[in-house]
């Protein structure tokens, strides 16, 4: 039983805030109507009740008006009576004239044919007045009485609730809309704001979220900006104690290796161990400068980055033997670091120079649907059954030098690549390039408005 009312619990926490609010604002609205409804139906029914009471006062009194009495036994009305209803047989108003002895002297002509004894107080309104009528030194009481059918009343009464319900389930139905629209146009507009801020926050167009916002609000807007600031905080520090830790560590690595170069060639092995031990506390230096996939990150314009990077590497190309030609698209950009771009531009254009014979060319295409960067080069290629391959770390197409004559890598490069594009959201496709022959580097990522 326990798990069954948290189950329902939880639903009705998980239910949309809209639907929780719109609810309570029917049930609230839907009793309002129906005691305003039982309030005037009640107000209209007495008052009604009393009108028709008030009326018949009025009737009597109009026919004692018009009584000529000669006798206790021998009372005379004048045939046009004051309300036609009395003249006509069963026209719903009747009145007669009791004597002392109770028995009818007189009785219009609506209730010839009608048993005024045998109504109940539920099917008629009555009014009686006693009158001492004074004849020749003495006092007759005579009874006036006027009654009347209640089919009328009950008629009206059932007319002024189909409107009144009518009316009301109308006003009912629009306040509903009214209040549902307020709440969606009004009401939750705070909340909607908080959810597209923080979606420009993951997108990197915000550092904060503004507002302004409903105190209550407020105070969450508030809560989240404080962890954002913290979360920034901590990956500076994570990031500066990397950088720190790999600064300290080079001096002695690049101490330690000029201590062996001086050694006999049977040190081979420890040098091996150190050129893994540098290699490794340099990707842990390239980790440390690298932010990874920041939501809040600001796009970085793609150009400026390559052709700084083309400028770095330039003098390097030269000396391999290998020109560098850019087709740069406008408006092309991605959401990463300066640092992360520069890391993968650099181990792009350096894998490609390392293994091509005269050429190197880097593209770069975007539309609405994707961001494209690809870098061609005229090497050897890398054959279909070691593409999957060379993006483990530490694999090699082969281990042969490359092209130039050159020692081959530690197979780090396209690992580095790889990490970097399946972090920032992309795809890295090893292809074989159409024009120059050699190997064929794509890199897609999704658009920045995304």
């Amino acid at each position: 039983m326990a798990l069954a009312e948290r189950s329902l619990a939880d639903r009705a926490a998980r239910a949309p805030l809209l639907l929780r609010m719109g609810l309570v604002a029917v049930a609230v609205v839907l009793l309002f109507s129906v005691l305003t409804a039982w309030v005037l139906e009640t107000a209209f029914r007495d008052n009604a009740a009393d009108a028709a009471e008030t009326r018949l006062e009025a009737q009597v009194l109009l026919l004692m008006g018009m009584v000529e009495v000669l006798a206790e036994d021998d009372v005379r009305v004048p045939q046009m009576l004051p309300e036609s209803r009395l003249q006509l047989p069963g026209g719903g108003l009747y009145a007669r004239i009791l004597g002392p002895a109770g028995d009818t002297v007189w009785r219009s002509p609506s209730a010839v044919a009608t048993e005024l004894n045998d109504w109940t107080r539920d099917e008629y309104f009555a009014y009686s007045m006693t009158v001492r009528w004074q004849l020749d030194g003495e006092s007759v009481p005579l009874v006036f009485q006027m009654l009347e059918d209640r089919s009328a009343f009950d008629e009206q009464v059932e007319s002024y609730r189909y409107s009144l319900w009518q009316g009301l389930l109308t006003m009912t139905l629009s306040l509903i809309v009214a209040l549902i629209l307020a709440l969606w146009f009004w009401g939750l507009r705070p909340l909607r704001r908080v959810r597209a801020e923080l979606d420009a926050l993951r997108h990197g167009d915000r550092v904060h979220l503004e507002g302004p916002y409903p105190r209550e609000i407020g105070a969450l807007t508030g809560s989240i900006n404080d962890l954002i600031d913290f979360e920034r905080e901590r990956l500076v520090r994570q990031q500066n104690a990397l950088a720190d830790l790999a600064h300290s560590l080079k001096t002695p690595i690049a101490s330690l290796r000029l201590n062996l170069e001086g050694h006999a060639p049977d040190h081979e092995d420890l040098r091996r161990q150190v050129d893994r031990l540098q290699a490794m506390v340099q990707h842990q230096l390239n980790q440390a400068q690298r932010v990874g996939p920041v939501p809040f990150q600001t796009p970085e314009p793609l150009a400026p980055v390559i052709e700084r990077t083309c400028r770095a590497l330039r003098r390097l190309a030269e000396h391999q033997g290998a020109s560098l030609e850019t087709d740069l698209a406008e408006g092309c950009a991605l959401r990463m670091d300066s640092g992360a771009m520069l890391e993968l531009l650099g181990n792009l254009l350096d894998n490609a120079v390392r293994h091509a014979r005269s050429r190197v060319r880097i593209t770069t295409h975007c539309d609405g649907r994707e961001t494209v960067l690809t870098v061609d080069d005229d090497g050897p290629g890398i054959e279909p059954a070691d593409r999957e391959r060379v993006l483990e770390r530490g694999q090699r197409a082969d281990t042969r030098e490359d092209v130039h004559g050159q020692a081959a890598g530690q197979g780090l490069g396209l690992s580095i690549i790889h990490t970097l594009v399946s972090d920032h959201g992309g795809q890295l496709e090893i292809e074989r390039a159409p024009e120059l022959g050699g190997a064929r580097l794509r890199l897609v990522f999704a658009p920045v408005g995304d």
